[in-house]
């Protein structure tokens, strides 16, 4: 997935789980995701996103 492609409120999947996007740093190619059981967020690179059909399998 390309980080232009990213936007907050965005649903995205990682090895470590799903969560939406709260912030995207394009240049760094960083996400930080929120997921629904915590309050903190997690900061992924945009190269561990999985694609949905990744996150099916």
């Amino acid at each position: 997935m390309d980080i232009e492609e990213i936007r907050p409120g965005m649903l995205c999947h990682t090895e470590r789980g799903s969560g939406y996007v709260v912030e995207v740093d394009t240049q760094a190619e960083l996400v930080w995701l929120q997921a629904g059981d915590s309050n903190q967020p997690f900061q992924v690179h945009v190269s561990k996103l999985l694609t949905d059909d990744d996150a099916a399998g």
